[in-house]
């Protein structure tokens, strides 16, 4: 009886241990809201490619829009990206940027799409690139540029739409 016992105790710290933890949280609970990707259009090796690329920049520090060889800022950060991975040209602010492809629903987006916040209270402010998984990457002025989930509360009230750039 000890032993089935020990066995279920074991069994389920295993389980608990595969569960997918978020990476680079910045706190507060989650609101869910479902998001169906839709099927991309591009190639295995061209996703994987612009995910490296993406990957590259993970941990850089937040810089403004002055010091662009030491840091990023948010729609430096996306301008740059896209810029490297298909020569495409983002205008330079998150503001500007989200005139850029076309719109996308929520529940329709797709690895490399935009995804645009309202972090000031008044206008787009901040940008990032969503990489699937109710995920994006993003310059934040705090950590550098890290890997927060849409459904966090902080992003989800601040969430106003999305654009997609790469066909």
């Amino acid at each position: 009886m000890k032993l089935v016992g020990f066995i279920l105790v074991l069994t389920t710290v295993i389980a608990m241990g595969c569960t997918p933890s978020p990476r680079y949280r910045t706190g507060g609970p989650e609101e869910v809201h479902q998001v169906q990707s839709s099927p991309s259009h591009r190639s295995l090796e061209s996703s994987i490619r612009f995910g490296r690329i993406l990957q590259q920049y993970l941990g850089k520090p937040y810089a403004g829009k002055s010091h662009f060889d030491s840091g990023w800022d948010c729609s430096l950060f996306t301008s740059e990206v896209f810029s490297k991975f298909a020569k495409i040209q983002l205008p330079r602010t998150a503001e500007d940027q989200f005139t850029a492809g076309h719109d996308v629903k929520r529940g329709s987006l797709d690895f490399g799409d935009l995804v645009f916040f309202r972090t000031d209270g008044k206008t787009i402010s901040h940008v990032g690139v969503y990489v699937g998984h109710n995920e994006f990457i993003h310059a934040t002025n705090s950590n550098g540029v890290i890997i927060s989930n849409l459904s966090e509360k902080y992003w989800s009230k601040r969430y106003l739409g999305a654009r997609r750039v790469l066909d």
